[in-house]
């Protein structure tokens, strides 16, 4: 079995792969495995529509 990545906003190692999707399920986070993960840097706020 191949090792997953952990997740690059929490660093949970608990991934799996749903579809063609990496998801994490302590954070919520899901990325392509097709494209490399965004990771935020600094403290970013933003409402509830994202912005």
């Amino acid at each position: 079995m191949t090792e997953l990545a952990p997740c690059p906003i929490c660093q949970s190692p608990y991934t799996y792969v749903l579809e063609s999707l990496l998801v994490y399920p302590e954070c919520g986070h899901e990325w392509s495995a097709a494209e490399e993960p965004a990771v935020e840097e600094g403290f970013v706020v933003k409402d509830s529509n994202g912005h």
